[in-house]
């Protein structure tokens, strides 16, 4: 790999890092909260925008979790569904499985995580 796209994928990694620090507070405030819009935007575009690079990358399995969660996103903002714990708790774990994901990419250790059973929990919300 060349030192250009090393550059842009660390880049990614730190943007989406950052990305994942500002959501979970937004998780907390929006337990809170109820259903509130700004969050909800804000949730989904840093999900879309994790999403977008990713695919530009290449990363499929950070695609798929964070799609699954842009889609929960998008539903609960159009009133398709409702806020739950257990809807929380399979939105939250998308996080976590987003962070370890990224994690791998900066360690560059080739570990693949298992990301179909959490994509079908999300669709399944």
């Amino acid at each position: 790999m060349n030192d250009e796209m090393e550059e842009i994928i660390l880049e990614f990694i730190t943007e989406a890092e950052e990305s994942l620090d500002r959501i979970e507070p937004s998780f907390v405030e929006l337990e809170k909260k109820g259903e509130d819009k700004e969050l909800l935007n804000n949730i989904f575009r840093s999900m879309h925008t994790i999403k977008g690079a990713a695919g530009f990358l290449g990363f499929q399995p950070i695609v798929d979790v964070a799609h699954a969660s842009e889609n929960i996103m998008k539903r609960l903002r159009e009133g398709e569904i409702s806020l739950s714990r257990p809807l929380m708790d399979s939105i939250l774990k998308s996080v976590d499985m987003l962070r370890l994901l990224l994690s791998h990419l900066k360690e560059k250790d080739g570990v693949e995580e298992h990301t179909a059973p959490l994509v079908q929990e999300l669709g399944d919300a």
